[in-house]
């Protein structure tokens, strides 16, 4: 399936229409679950419960009813950058890293790919493992780096499974019908959270490159990872089994009206380093 700029205007119009302003980050009723991961270092902190955590949503305290630990099964969705500035051997590593992304995923994960140049195409529609992908090396005629992620960020919320974006790109942009601005609103939104990979030589990153990776994952409580062109699939591994060694936390909102952006700050005892989305859009 290929979408091009008329399509991707169709799209735009059909979501504004569908979706409200404010849509809701896993919000049931007055439910909220929110991903977090704990850190000790660089070493993932386990058996964390309940009374571990405290979490402030637009500053009010709320209480926490579970912490589950690596409970749900996942929906990875790899969102691929195509364009003319990748080369046959960054295609054949693509390849390569999906053949070692399906061995590492669940049974019970499924998992969707995305692939863009001026156009944005389905190599892989959402399945469960082993993955049958058809992934092709787009022309030198655009980069729609804003628009590719921007949808690839529209999602349904699910409560009995977590969502995880992993998007691989320079971060370029030359003919997208959405802008930068968009894309952040999405992040606010989705349900998603994004972890974002820029190939090459770190020492060699692009200010904005680095800028517009790092800032689009903070707001979802993913992270940008720096690596060599060899290590992708390392890297796309790693960020997966990092988001999936995370714990969802839930609590009814309490003393904050529902309508609105709700800031979100998650403290962990012990002073370990804890990773959670900047907030959420309620309704």
């Amino acid at each position: 399936m290929t979408m091009n700029l008329t399509v991707v205007a169709m799209v735009a119009a059909a979501f504004c229409l569908q979706v409200p302003a404010s849509t809701v980050f896993r919000l049931a009723t007055h439910a909220v679950a929110v991903d977090a991961s704990v850190f000790d270092g660089d070493r993932v902190v386990r058996n964390l419960g309940v009374s571990d955590f405290e979490i402030r949503d637009n500053q009010v305290r709320q209480t926490i009813l579970a912490a589950d630990f690596n409970t749900l099964p996942i929906d990875l969705r790899l969102v691929f950058d195509t364009s003319g500035s990748i080369s046959q051997e960054d295609l054949a590593r693509y390849v390569q890293t999906m053949s070692r992304v399906a061995a590492a995923l669940e049974p019970r994960d499924r998992c969707e790919i995305i692939t863009f140049n001026s156009r944005i195409a389905e190599a892989a529609s959402q399945q469960h493992p082993p993955i049958r992908i058809d992934l092709k090396r787009g022309g030198a005629d655009g980069t729609a780096f804003f628009d590719a992620v921007t949808l690839a960020m529209v999602t349904v919320p699910t409560p009995d499974r977590r969502q995880i974006t992993i998007v691989l790109s320079d971060a370029k942009d030359n003919t997208s019908f959405f802008d930068e601005k968009t894309m952040h609103d999405a992040a606010r939104r989705t349900d998603a959270v994004v972890y974002t990979i820029l190939p090459g030589n770190p020492a060699n990153s692009l200010a904005v490159s680095v800028s517009r990776l790092q800032a689009l994952s903070l707001l979802t409580g993913g992270r940008l990872i720096l690596t060599h062109e060899a290590a992708v699939a390392s890297a796309v591994i790693d960020s997966i089994e990092e988001f999936r060694q995370g714990y969802v936390l839930r609590y009814i909102l309490t003393g904050v009206k529902i309508e609105g952006w709700h800031k979100l700050n998650v403290r962990v005892r012990g002073g370990h380093r804890v990773r959670t989305r900047q907030g959420y859009f309620g309704r």
